[in-house]
């Protein structure tokens, strides 16, 4: 197999990390081509790497993982990795012109990355949560009730 598909399974199979991965790429990479923002600077493109990568980490999700969970942790944890990112970007850029903690910078960009990814991860999160209809009672289910069932005393 060649190294894309190889590196696709493993995200498959690593799918929260894998969007959290996603998420601060395509974040920093948009920040790098466009600095600017609607209402902060780097929302645009928080808002478009944290939909991404929380989308693909839903949309790769595994049988005993939750949507809601999953949204909620792989944006969020996204969203914090590209502040951090961004955060380090923008204080190696602002302090030859000024001096700048980068605990500022990064207050900054971490109250945007928690506002979005909360809202994100909800949003992806209820949605591939309404869409994956719930699990009927399967046969193992029915088993495990008639074991149950015959310990009972009579």
């Amino acid at each position: 197999m060649s190294f894309i598909a190889d590196l696709y399974q493993t995200a498959k199979k690593w799918n929260v990390l894998a969007g959290i991965i996603i998420s601060d790429l395509i974040t920093f990479i948009a920040y790098m081509i466009y600095s600017g923002g609607i209402f902060r600077l780097g929302d645009i493109q928080m808002v478009l790497g944290v939909a991404i990568g929380a989308y693909f980490a839903l949309k790769n999700m595994k049988e005993y993982q939750t949507a809601l969970k999953t949204g909620l942790i792989t944006a969020l944890g996204g969203s914090i990795l590209a502040a951090i990112s961004l955060s380090v970007f923008d204080w190696a850029i602002f302090s030859f012109v000024f001096p700048i903690s980068f605990l500022d910078i990064f207050i900054y960009y971490f109250l945007e990355a928690v506002i979005i990814g909360l809202s994100i991860g909800l949003i992806e999160g209820l949605y591939f949560r309404m869409k994956k209809p719930k699990r009927l009672i399967s046969d193992d289910d029915l088993d495990d009730d008639i074991f149950y069932e015959s310990l009972k005393a009579k």
